[in-house]
């Protein structure tokens, strides 16, 4: 998912020199090609890291359930939709908030359409409004920061999912990437996580002190939830940890700190997440097998 692990040149765009910058460029993912932004990072970060974003559509292909949906918030342009409508028959509700995004996301989205997938795109930011500002974008994400003036305030995903006519009942998973506001996200999905107790795959970045405590206040809750297996994946998308615990996370966020807040040795930049109910615990344990197998040990 898309962090800051690469932001000081080691990947830039890469439009030749002398040339007019493109406001878009084609990217394949599977049997579709989609529009990026011109500046947009993932092929970069994919052609450098080859695990990169690789998990979770094998995640997906065992969560395929025609009647269950995945939730998609930060959708960004499509590329995860894209690649897990490829993977399971699951219908999709995207969420997004930036318009330049959210404008590539349902061109990208009518590919599938035309096949009959079920996708539903919904231009909105998610969480419990305890946070107001204004989207900033880089080109390859974008994320809220504080502004003077107009603010944008949050929708609960609960009341998100309420108007798009998707049932809290129905949700097998769960994806949140949205720069340092991922816990804020799951919190503000209370009747979700009572009705279906979806997998949850989740951006695990914190940029300051207060994000940081929101996600470990997550955890807690989540176990009091029944959310007690937690996988780890570094930012190259390289799995760390399995089935490990809530008091696990906050040993790691602190390691991860260090390096965010008092300038000891970068190694990552975030984490992200994988915490599986015990009704689906046997597809999590299978995914995670099949990527050990096929992408991390492979020949």
């Amino acid at each position: 998912m898309f962090g800051r692990f690469m932001r000081h040149g080691r990947i830039a765009g890469r439009e030749r020199a002398g040339s007019a910058p493109q406001p878009h460029k084609e990217y394949r993912i599977g049997r579709h090609t989609i529009l990026l932004p011109s500046g947009h990072l993932l092929p970069g970060y994919q052609a450098q890291h080859r695990l990169y974003d690789r998990f979770l559509p094998i995640l997906c292909k065992e969560l395929d359930d025609p009647e269950r949906w995945i939730i998609d918030v930060g959708a960004n342009a499509g590329d995860t939709a894209a690649a897990a409508a490829q993977a399971c028959r699951n219908p999709l509700l995207c969420v997004e908030g930036d318009s330049q995004f959210f404008d590539l996301l349902q061109k990208n989205i009518s590919i599938l359409a035309r096949e009959s997938h079920v996708v539903r795109c919904v231009q909105a930011i998610a969480g419990t409004g305890r946070y107001a500002g204004a989207l900033e974008s880089d080109g390859t994400t974008a994320h809220l920061a504080k502004a003077k003036g107009a603010e944008l305030r949050a929708a609960s995903l609960d009341d998100i999912l309420r108007a798009a006519d998707v049932p809290a009942a129905a949700i097998a998973l769960l994806k949140v990437d949205t720069d340092g506001y991922d816990a804020d996200v799951i919190f503000s999905a209370e009747d979700i996580l009572a009705a279906s107790k979806p997998v949850l795959f989740w951006e695990n970045y914190f940029a300051a002190p207060a994000q940081r405590q929101d996600l470990e206040a997550l955890y807690q809750s989540l176990a009091g939830k029944g959310y007690e297996h937690f996988w780890v994946f570094d930012n190259f998308g390289n799995l760390m940890l399995r089935e490990c615990s809530a008091r696990d996370l906050i040993s790691l966020n602190g390691y991860v700190a260090s390096q965010q807040f008092h300038g000891c040795t970068r190694t990552i930049y975030y984490t992200d997440i994988l915490a599986a109910p015990p009704h689906q615990l046997a597809q999590a344990r299978k995914a995670v097998s099949i990527f050990i197998s096929s992408f991390i040990e492979r020949e």
